[in-house]
């Protein structure tokens, strides 16, 4: 009735004028990717010819893995014991805001010291936190999934794919974001995740 839906408007506008609820919003989102870059998908690699490697996401069985993308391949390909691809269920890294995602140096026993950093996650893998990854290898620099467990020491480190093998780095650079970001563009803000603040 419209005396409810008055109430709910009333309730709502009091809650954003006293920041007490705000809508998710992050810096990056995912697409499905089909073959075509999309023109906001966020370059993070570069092959031996210099050009860009991109950011997927790739389901594999129960799992969400980080790949990597290249500019002219429909493949994404990632690591599971070697280097595998797939067309079929991807996703590509988008943003409209490259400049409040930033690279940071890291180890695989350095990584929990990174406990104030927003870190982009990569998907799902259980027992792990899945991130995202990148290390030079064979005058290319490459993206890949950084595997970090409940402590320090299961942190096992970056894993890259190269033709036929997954090559494991522990230095590497690991993918942040700014939480305190002014984002304009709501268009891909999780717009069903209302947070209450206390």
């Amino acid at each position: 009735n419209m005396q409810g839906f008055g109430v709910f408007l009333l309730v709502f506008f009091i809650a954003l004028h006293h920041n007490i609820l705000e809508i998710n919003c992050l810096p990056y989102y995912w697409r499905d990717y089909d073959g075509v870059l999309p023109w906001d998908a966020f370059p993070a690699g570069q092959d031996q010819n210099e050009q860009p490697i991109y950011i997927g996401q790739t389901l594999y069985g129960a799992t969400l893995l980080p790949s990597k993308i290249y500019s002219n391949d429909d493949k994404a390909y990632y690591t599971w014991g070697g280097e595998l691809s797939s067309k079929e269920n991807v996703k590509i890294l988008c943003t409209q805001h490259p400049e409040q995602l930033e690279w940071i140096s890291t180890t695989k026993d350095g990584l929990h010291s990174l406990i104030n950093k927003s870190l982009v996650k990569g998907g799902y893998e259980a027992y792990y936190d899945l991130y995202i990854g990148r290390g030079f290898h064979k005058m290319q620099t490459l993206v890949g999934r950084v595997r970090a467990g409940a402590t320090a020491n299961l942190n096992l480190g970056l894993y890259v794919s190269v033709p036929e093998k997954e090559v494991l780095m522990d230095s590497f650079e690991v993918l942040a974001y700014d939480p305190e970001g002014n984002y304009t563009d709501t268009a891909h803000c999780a717009k069903d995740l209302l947070i209450v603040k206390s």
